[in-house]
């Protein structure tokens, strides 16, 4: 029998311009940039990598053009990840976000889609998938991910909708919704939730469990908030020795979730776990920077628990 992943997450593999700012620009004028650099990072390939840091058995489900670095294969490739449905599409590019930022660590993102902008051109990659024991399905196009879940069907993968920012201009009610009665979670900050609660026609998150069976809603440096059947839950932050930027701690929690998830812990343990992961990408430029191992993330979530 092929061993499988314990993990298969499906999204974005970017390059990431973080541009540093003092402060927004007001329109039709400018501002100084004060930093920018090149990062490697996408909502898939972060939780990934993270998460394979951490020792999670991890696949990678993305599409990307023949530009994407070599030395970002490698990093994925030696952190664990399976690269095995990490696909190249001929003619197109790797997806590529300009990130602002500024003093308060507010953000502001222009999204060049790239390979990912024609997935409903691709078939379904589900090799890695069936054999996963979750599946999380982060940002891309809602046809493509919706006949993805079909052909999921009797694999007994329990899946994670978590759209992110493109829950705003990507997703729609009616396939927001189709996706939502086949997912077992849902995850999204408090902006997402809001436009998700709007797609649902509710008004709070306690309702979404009408159709999911968990609902994990992160708050920055407060921390987040978990709600199933049986109980609602505030999990505090875990404080970083310094916050330089906030890019990708969404997706390193998750990270260190399916690392708790994977050790067999309790729903509040594994968003400690993922708290403490957070903390750690947060004291770097972004979101692949500064990636811990699982005992540096135990040593750290240890005063939570």
């Amino acid at each position: 029998m092929t061993s499988g992943p314990f993990l298969c997450v499906c999204g974005h593999t970017n390059l990431d311009y973080i541009l540093a700012l003092e402060r927004f620009p007001p329109k039709n004028t400018s501002v100084d940039v004060l930093e920018k650099k090149l990062y490697f990072g996408g909502t898939a390939a972060n939780v990934a990598t993270l998460a394979a840091g951490l020792g999670v058995p991890t696949a990678l489900v993305s599409f990307v053009g023949s530009d994407l670095p070599v030395e970002f294969r490698d990093l994925m490739l030696n952190k664990g990840v399976d690269l095995t449905d990490l696909v190249e599409v001929p003619g197109s590019d790797t997806p590529t976000v300009w990130v602002m930022s500024d003093r308060e660590h507010d953000q502001i993102a222009f999204v060049y889609q790239g390979a990912m902008g024609r997935m409903e051109e691709q078939e379904p990659r589900l090799g890695r998938a069936r054999l996963a024991s979750y599946v999380h399905i982060m940002t891309g196009r809602p046809e493509h991910y919706l006949r993805m879940v079909d052909g999921l069907q009797g694999s007994g993968a329990s899946l994670a909708f978590d759209p992110a920012q493109e829950v705003h201009h990507v997703w729609r009610p009616e396939p927001f919704r189709r996706m939502m009665g086949q997912a077992e979670a849902f995850f999204g900050n408090e902006n997402e939730l809001r436009t998700a609660l709007s797609y649902m026609e509710m008004e709070r998150p306690e309702q979404m469990l009408e159709l999911v069976k968990l609902v994990v809603v992160t708050q920055g440096a407060r921390g987040c908030l978990l709600f199933t059947p049986e109980e609602s839950l505030h999990i505090p932050s875990v404080k970083a020795r310094q916050v330089v930027d906030t890019t990708g701690a969404g997706d390193a929690f998750r990270a260190g979730f399916y690392a708790g998830k994977l050790r067999g812990l309790g729903l509040r343990d594994c968003a400690v776990f993922g708290a403490a992961t957070s903390s750690f990408v947060v004291e770097e430029r972004g979101a692949l920077t500064n990636i811990p191992d699982w005992q540096q993330v135990r040593t750290r979530a240890e005063p939570y628990l």
